[in-house]
This record gives C-alpha cells, structure tokens and sequence, in this order.
C-alpha cells in the first residue's frame, strides 16, 4: 500500500475542512424557499449566497473562501418581505441557525456553534438591563429626600449596577471576538459621538475616537456611515480639528490591512472634503493615496479621485479642450489655462438636472454683475451628452464661455480635473494657477469678499 499516497490525501482532507465554511439553517416554517445571506460591506449589501431549503426548511451553504473578515449578515426568504434577520458571520465558525417560528428575531432563534452570536447576544441584553436599572434607580432617586434610608439604599444599589457596567464593558474591550468590536461601536454611539455637537470637549472625544477606529472591523459592522459621520462634526468650521480631518484620514489609512477597506475610507473621506468645501484635507487625502501606491489599478470614482491630483491648489490648471457647435458640427480647440487673459477665471463644471447645480448656478446668475466687477472670467463645461439639453439649459447663462464635454462626466475635462461630483468649481489666477477649490455659492461670495 502506497503509504505516502494515504497521507498525502488525509493532510490534504484534514486542510479542506480547516479551510472551508459552512453556514446551515433550519426553518421548519418556510419549507422549499429561497434562503438569501448578505453580507453589510460599507455602505453596500453584497450578497453572500443563496439557500434553497428543502421540505423541511433545512439547507446550508459552503463557501468557496472563507470570508476574509468577520461581519454583520442579514438573512431575508424569497417572496416574504417581512423577515429579516441580522446575525455574525465569522471565517473561524460554520454555524447553524434555528428557527421554527414563521418571524425569525433573536428571542426565538438558536445558533450552534457560534461564540460570535452567543457572547454578542448576551451582552447586548445584560447592557440593556444594566441601563434600565440605572434608568429606574434614577427616577426613583428623584421621589425621595437625600438623607432617606431608601435614598441610600438605592445609592448604593446604583454603584452596585455601575460596576457590573464597568465589568461587561472590560470584557468586552479585552474580548477578540467581533461582537466584541460590534458593541464597541454601539456603546460609542451612545457614549462618546451622541454630544459631538455639544461642545469643544465633546468634539475632542470625538477626534480622538476617530483615530483609533478599526475600520477593519467597522466595515462590517453596518455602523459604517453613522460613525464616519458623527467623527465627522468634529471637523466642522467652528471645531478646533477644523482642517486636520484630510490628516487624520492618512494616518487610519496607514492602519487599514484589507484592501476594499482602505478604497471605501477614501470614497467616503473624499465624499465629506468635496460636499464641505475642506480643500486643504482633501489634498492631503490624495497626495497619500498617489503616494502610497497602493493602489495599482483604479477605476470609476476612484481614478478621478487619483487624477484630482494634478488639479490641486497651487498647481496651473490643466488646459482645456472646448467643443462649440457650428451648422450641428464639433469644433474643438485647446485653450490654455496661462493664456485667458483675465485676473481671475472660474471654472465652473456642472451636470443639468442636477439640483445642486441648479441652486448653485441661480446663485451665479444672481451674482454675475460681481463676479464681472471683480474681473472673474467665466468658463462653464456641462457633463452633458445631449447636445438639444445642453443648449437649451445653458441658453438663460448670462456669460459666453460655456461649453460641454462630448463624453459627459467621462469627458476629457472632467478626467484632467478629476471632477466627482457637480458642481465642483476651480478659481485661477492669469498665470492659470489653481488658486482655490468652490463647492458652494457662499464660500465663492466670501472669497471675492476677501480677495
């Protein structure tokens, strides 16, 4: 007997079942259906698998890979809208989940072989229950004088509960599970980002909490967009942190080990610096990332985000590539940036129907007379295809210089501007030098106040 052979296949049985993943369900109320998992990524819902349960509402799912991060699922049935269900799904367990109610909710539902689900369901509860107390010991505190025995009682009754707080908040800080991370951001929401609003103090909580987010875990955890955005406020104008977000992004970005992680931070990091204006942030964000390489083959919003860089502050203004429209033929020239003969121009990039375009562009036909008075160029270019739209919206702008790219969004000008979203505006000076990014028509009335 070929002993070499025996072995070879028994290691290699052994590190198929190490490697694979396995997620079981038995629904003993939707025999025959469509079970679907999906799994929360970011901002988006990316569908794991689907489970066909046989007549007894059993089925399970193997997974060509192991998920390469733990995270929240949530599981749905075909054609029954009304269920929904959230659950851990980690690479090192294969889990089944049991429900025999029509409505499958954590009270009424076992999962085997799961640590993840079992510690995260626990604590979630003693939290709660923890909190009510201290909630009722509160209340009741508030009917009865200070120096009263009962007073005391419950004084001491509240100590009692807040260390057996303290004690659940420790185990789960020191615990490496998921659920662990999972309740992390849960009780932060509560804790640390509720009053960011509040004060300067607040706002330094907040800051600090930002830099220490493992975006790894966060990904998953369906709390992605709450909590950039609460951390967010601590940026705002009036914060200490003003213009040290685009600083604190690089640095988590540093952090970051998987790679569709760091790509989405930087989607939603780049999303915050263009919808507020922060220019200074936002060029530190993509002097790193083209720096960093690492990123080696952009695409779609992340490749104008790379491309913004060579229209950043301070640097000239990539020429432009402008069509007009004669007898319904093309003509197109280059017109360089060093060359337009003015002390200022605005470029103004735009899409119509879009709303922010439209309210940002009443504003300028508004303020156009200023603008003139100021010696501001306008050059405005739609992203628009068709040709019969651009010349009817355009038609009521009371300057002369408007043009579209052929391409729309995709047009070469929208490409060397690295332009995102609409309207996205860019000021030069006469030697063509980007001297300041617009995204809103107050921030453009307060530069030609100061300028």
């Amino acid at each position: 007997m070929n002993f070499k052979f025996i072995i070879t296949v028994f290691v290699l049985l052994v590190s198929l079942q190490l490697s694979s993943q396995e997620l079981s369900l038995a629904l003993s109320q939707h025999p025959n259906k469509q079970a679907v998992i999906v799994a929360v990524h970011g901002v988006r819902n990316d569908t794991l698998g689907t489970i066909l349960l046989d007549q007894n509402g059993k089925g399970s799912f193997n997974f060509k890979t192991k998920q390469s991060v733990a995270g929240l699922v949530n599981l749905t049935i075909k054609d029954k809208a009304y269920l929904s269900y959230d659950f851990v799904l980690s690479p090192t367990e294969s889990p089944t989940l049991i429900c025999d109610m029509e409505y499958v909710y954590a009270q009424n539902t076992k999962m085997l072989n799961s640590p993840e689900n079992d510690c995260l369901n626990r604590w979630f509860d003693n939290i709660v229950a923890y909190k009510q107390k201290i909630t009722t010991i509160d209340a009741l505190s508030k009917l009865y004088q200070p120096t009263r025995a009962f007073s005391k009682l419950l004084a001491s009754e509240k100590q009692t509960v807040e260390k057996q707080l303290q004690m659940l908040t420790d185990t789960i800080n020191q615990s490496n599970l998921f659920a662990a991370k999972y309740m992390q951001y849960k009780l932060a929401q509560e804790e640390k980002l509720a009053k960011v609003w509040e004060s300067e103090a607040e706002k330094t909580i907040a800051k600090n909490y930002f830099t220490q987010i493992d975006f790894d875990a966060l990904y998953g955890s369906s709390m992605w967009f709450a909590v950039i955005n609460l951390c967010r406020e601590a940026y705002v104008k009036e914060s200490p942190y003003h213009q040290i977000f685009g600083e604190d992004v690089v640095e988590n970005l540093k952090r970051i080990k998987n790679g569709q992680v760091y790509e989405d931070l930087i989607d939603a990091a780049i999303s915050i610096t263009q919808k507020f204006g922060w220019n200074k942030d936002e060029e530190a964000i993509v002097n790193f990332i083209v720096k960093d390489k690492r990123i080696k083959n952009p695409q779609g919003k992340l490749l104008k985000i790379m491309q913004s860089s060579a229209a950043l502050i301070g640097k000239k203004g990539p020429d432009l590539l402008l069509t007009n429209w004669s007898e319904n033929k093309p003509n197109t020239t280059v017109l360089k940036t060093d060359q337009l003969n003015s002390k200022y121009s605005l470029l103004l990039f735009y899409q119509t129907g879009c709303g922010y375009c439209e309210t940002f562009i009443t504003g300028l036909k508004s303020h156009y007379p200023k603008l003139i008075n100021k010696g501001i160029n306008m050059i405005s270019i739609a992203g628009d295809t068709d040709q019969a739209i651009f010349t009817k919206s355009s038609s009521e702008f009371p300057w002369k210089n408007k043009y579209r790219d052929l391409e729309g969004m995709n047009g070469i000008n929208f490409k060397n501007y690295g332009v995102i979203g609409t309207p996205t505006l860019f000021i030069t000076n006469s030697k063509g030098i980007i001297i300041e990014k617009i995204a809103t028509i107050e921030q453009l009335l307060a530069w030609m106040e100061k300028s």
